[in-house]
């Protein structure tokens, strides 16, 4: 089927550069991919180019309802695949030949399912919260007082504060402790009764 391409030419430009320009419009590609996949008879592409820029036209407007029954129509041919390459690969006589269709039924169940999908979504829009949050990282410093944070140097990691006496001063554990406030009548073990080996 050979389809004539009505050209409409602009101000200072040639038939040549016209008709690439026209040819590549996505809906003459459109409508072209169509007659030559479908059997849509005499349909003429300059109407169904036509056609499909009505569609676009109203797409920018906001209008979803042709792409809405678009999605829905192919999710019902995907569902009928999938039940047609079922049905064949249930009475396969040979497991190559069953898998096979049940590879293929199962990728249009799933293919039917994803564009029921988009459908839903085109319908019911995910909703989005944009939040603004200040990244201030692992340090934070809080100032109860209100009065200007002093300038804080990096130092050595402190090491564990539970072994220490005072400030800096390390605990020796080996060394002799005094006796305690709670019984003073007990006093630290003596050399004699201390244990040989520890």
């Amino acid at each position: 089927m050979s389809a004539k391409l009505v050209v409409q030419m602009l101000e200072g430009e040639t038939t040549e550069t016209a008709m690439a320009r026209i040819a590549l419009t996505p809906e003459y590609q459109s409508a072209a991919a169509m007659l030559s996949c479908q059997n849509l008879g005499g349909t003429p592409l300059m109407e169904l180019a036509g056609e499909l820029k009505i569609q676009t036209a109203a797409l920018k407007q906001g209008d979803m309802s042709r792409a809405e029954d678009m999605l829905l129509a192919q999710a019902h041919a995907l569902s009928g695949l999938f039940s047609n390459l079922l049905s064949r690969a249930m009475g396969a006589k040979h497991m190559d030949a069953f898998e096979s269709y049940m590879r293929m039924s199962l990728k249009a169940q799933n293919q039917c399912r994803a564009t029921l999908q988009t459908l839903g979504e085109l319908k019911t829009p995910k909703q989005i919260a944009f939040v603004r949050q200040a990244n201030i990282g692992n340090q934070v410093q809080v100032n109860n007082n209100g009065s200007k944070p002093a300038r804080t140097r990096k130092t050595k990691k402190a090491q564990n504060e539970v072994l220490e006496a005072e400030y800096g001063e390390r605990l020796d554990t080996r060394a002799t402790g005094t006796a305690g406030n709670a019984d003073s009548a007990m006093a630290t073990l003596g050399k004699k009764h201390r244990a040989d080996k520890r």
